[in-house]
């Protein structure tokens, strides 16, 4: 499959203004599509890394408000959708692109908390972009649940803002919160939409790992403008020069994942992802109180 990887976010736009999503706000639609149109670039020149091919199965999770959707729509033949819902629920949905009807079928479920209403290996790819970060309780049910519906040697494509990225580290020196779309929301059982916890590459990357994924690509590009935040760029330099790993800075991270084996581990400790467990009594001994 040839797929353009000088791609940009004028060529995203352009064909997105060719596409009719299964949405009643169209123009909502694509005042987000323009937004993240430099992320979907940044999706497809990652996926070309990949030995794809038409007939490959796809799933696509949170795929609403369906950008990424109409692109995988058109290059591959057999694409699955799926959303969030609090019971699991499947639906048919129609995409228009430039002309041509898709008729999709669309799952919705929880990831955390349901087991996937989908077959075991039965896809050679899933999508996962921009939905780790908006996890609350158990993240490494997604991956637990990709593994078990992925063919062995297929692959899971991660992406998710970066929390070591450099505009991170210019907003915590200037002790603006860093981090995107943080808010908490009303009404409050909106849990989901904000983001819960955004991670670094190699959180990702041990994630992948111990749901049985090696990695395949680990890298993160820039799909936002810096912020300079009253920096000259000798500084921002000069920041980068210490901290080290600049190529792993930018803001976005995509990590795809080979998988070689069942779950390694489901509730890893490393990089802080789970406790042990948790205390039900009061802890013993003495402890220390720091002044602030």
């Amino acid at each position: 499959m040839d797929i353009d990887i000088n791609i940009n976010s004028t060529d995203i736009k352009n064909f997105l203004q060719r596409v009719t999503f299964p949405l009643e706000q169209q123009e909502g639609a694509r005042r987000y599509h323009d937004i993240h149109s430099e992320r979907y670039a940044i999706t497809i020149k990652a996926m070309a890394k990949l030995p794809l091919s038409l007939d490959m199965r796809v799933l696509e999770l949170a795929a609403e408000p369906y950008g990424m959707s109409a692109w995988l729509a058109k290059h591959f033949c057999n694409l699955t959708l799926a959303n969030y819902a609090d019971t699991p629920v499947h639906r048919e949905v129609e995409i228009l692109v430039e002309g041509r009807r898709y008729q999709l079928t669309e799952h919705g479920f929880n990831v955390e908390h349901d087991t996937w209403p989908l077959p075991e290996e039965s896809f050679d790819l899933v999508m996962a972009c921009e939905i780790v970060e908006h996890l609350a309780m158990d993240p490494m049910a997604m991956f637990a649940g990709a593994n078990r519906i992925i063919k062995p040697g297929g692959y899971f494509f991660v992406s998710t803002p970066n929390a070591a990225s450099i505009q991170n580290i210019l907003k915590l020196g200037r002790l603006v919160p860093a981090g995107l779309a943080q808010h908490f929301r009303r009404p409050l059982s909106r849990l989901y939409e904000r983001h819960n916890r955004e991670y670094n590459p190699f959180t990702i990357g041990e994630m992948m790992r111990a749901g049985g994924f090696e990695i395949f690509i680990m890298e993160t590009d820039s799909a936002f403008p810096l912020f300079d935040l009253d920096y000259d760029t000798g500084q921002i330099n000069d920041i980068l020069a210490a901290i080290g790993m600049p190529e792993l800075r930018r803001d976005t991270i995509n990590v795809i994942g080979r998988k070689v084996s069942g779950v390694v581990e489901r509730y890893p400790e490393a990089h802080d992802l789970y406790i042990a467990s948790d205390a039900t009594e009061e802890p013993t001994g003495s402890s220390v109180h720091l002044k602030g």
